[in-house]
């Protein structure tokens, strides 16, 4: 065999093929169910499409690469910031540019994410919005083969993700916030009972203008006390 072939060979991840086969199987069922609701289904109907999406974005979890724990492409091991606003990324390096205003073009721009690095589309959840994220899950799971790049099933996990949130929101009881981006939220007694967490995102962004200083939790240090023991009284000697 030549050198040119046999650099050309490629190695198939270990059970990507029975998981992208089971991948699209879900996504059909899901499909399925999604198409027979209407615009005012009620969220209990929507609470087996979010079920269901979830177990589907963990099997599109598994066909990607593991996400870094800074979520950051330049300095996927770099130091992780404590302090990372809503939104940004947890590398420190990153950040800090960001926070100096120095950042340069390759620094990802801002977007609103989980914990675990994954988009978090933003309201109002409609049944539209849903169906436009299933059918671009769709479109990209249909793009795949076996020998697809990584950065295409890392597309095709963010692209569950938003799916699942959607359901995940349209599936929560309503409430009488009258929330259009957060329907199951609760409502904020001290807001006029407005939506919880929107409220939540005003004032921080008040704070964070006005220059509030945010105060963190610091992890008790020094040496504990052992706890004394306090024995019942017994009886005399005898």
């Amino acid at each position: 065999m030549s050198d040119t072939r046999r650099n050309q060979r490629h190695t198939v991840p270990t059970g990507r093929p029975f998981l992208l086969g089971e991948f699209r199987t879900k996504l059909a069922a899901i499909e399925t169910g999604v198409r027979g609701l209407y615009q005012e289904a009620h969220p209990a109907e929507l609470e087996s499409v979010a079920d269901e999406t979830y177990l589907l974005f963990h099997t599109a979890r598994s066909l990607a690469p593991v996400r870094t724990y800074t979520g950051c492409e330049r300095h996927p091991n770099g130091a992780v910031d404590p302090e990372a606003p809503l939104g940004w990324t947890r590398c420190l390096l990153c950040n800090e540019a960001r926070r100096r205003g120095t950042a340069t073009a390759d620094i990802p721009a801002v977007a609103r994410t989980n914990g675990l690095g994954y988009p978090v589309p933003e309201g109002p959840y409609t049944l539209d919005l849903l169906k436009d994220y299933l059918r671009r899950t769709s479109e990209l799971s249909y793009e795949l083969s076996l020998r697809s790049p990584d950065a295409a099933f890392a597309e095709l996990a963010d692209a569950v993700h938003r799916t699942f949130i959607v359901a995940r929101e349209l599936s929560r009881p309503r409430n009488t916030s009258g929330c259009d981006r957060h329907p199951g939220a609760p409502t904020d007694p001290t807001a006029d009972g407005a939506c919880l967490f929107c409220a939540a995102d005003r004032r921080r962004l008040r704070n964070q203008r006005e220059g509030v200083p945010v105060m963190i939790d610091r992890p008790r240090t020094g040496r504990l006390q052992p706890r004394r023991t306090v024995r019942p009284p017994g009886p005399g000697p005898v």
